[in-house]
């Protein structure tokens, strides 16, 4: 498989402002709480499965820090019969006023989760989560094009396709050669532009180490997350240990479905 990454733990802080709605009943069964929150005094919202034993009961409006967060893959209903894969996001929610903090330490949130197809930031997450960035052998890049709503291929003035980004294509070093192993392709999308410069002179078995990196929710059969890259950095003595991909604390939210692009 590609991409299948397990959890991404995400910065609650980054999201922003948290005021609590109420309870809501999600899955295709109905049997999981989840806290509604309003984001940054907006109406958009976000669902959070809270701690076990979190009061549901608190008054509309109560402002909440969220620690210890993650994104996963699961399940939202949609009627009956069944439901839709989404990222679901569950973390430990405190009053404001707590003093207890994240475990994990603020640098270690190098990436940005986004939704939708316009990429709208939501909050910061750890990109260790899903690979290790200093692990990761180029073997192939290959064309993505931008596709109408019949999903034919859009086309230029001269006729010619419209490539919407390139798809870098990496094996793990550290998993190379395992048996039975299904998460050891990692695809990583650069825009034309970048992409193109990046590809003289690339052979296959180069290391490179993305910077700006970028994930978003897909859950289909292929797939989990894709992941967006704004460069790919030569593995050398001048590459960052790590990449600030958001040049503040608070991420923008939207709550747009995440698609691939």
């Amino acid at each position: 498989m590609v991409n299948k990454f397990n959890k991404l733990s995400l910065q609650g802080k980054s999201l922003g402002k948290l005021t609590y709605v109420g309870r809501n009943k999600v899955v295709t069964n109905g049997d999981i709480s989840v806290a509604v929150l309003n984001i940054n005094d907006t109406l958009n919202t976000e669902n959070i499965t809270p701690q076990a034993g979190f009061d549901f009961t608190k008054p509309f409006g109560t402002e909440l820090k969220l620690i210890n967060a993650s994104i996963i893959g699961g399940e939202a209903r949609i009627n009956r019969r069944g439901g839709v894969r989404v990222a679901t996001k569950s973390g430990t929610l405190f009053p404001i006023s707590d003093s207890k903090t994240d475990d994990i330490s603020e640098a270690e949130y190098d990436a940005v989760f986004v939704s939708g197809k316009d990429k709208t930031p939501v909050g910061r997450v750890r990109s260790a989560d899903a690979f290790d960035s200093h692990d990761l052998i180029l073997f192939g890049v290959s064309p993505n094009y931008q596709i109408d709503n019949q999903n034919n291929p859009v086309r230029d003035d001269n006729g010619e396709p419209i490539i919407s980004n390139y798809q870098f294509n990496f094996m793990q070093q550290s998993k190379s050669g395992e048996i039975n192993d299904d998460d050891t392709f990692i695809h990583i999308l650069i825009d034309p532009t970048e992409s193109e410069r990046l590809q003289v002179d690339l052979k296959p078995g180069t290391k490179l180490v993305p910077q700006g990196l970028k994930f978003a929710f897909v859950g289909n059969n292929a797939t989990d997350w894709t992941v967006y890259a704004d460069t790919l950095v030569p593995l050398g003595k001048n590459t960052p240990e790590t990449h600030d991909s958001s040049d503040t604390t608070n991420v923008p939210n939207k709550s747009a479905q995440s698609t691939k692009k």
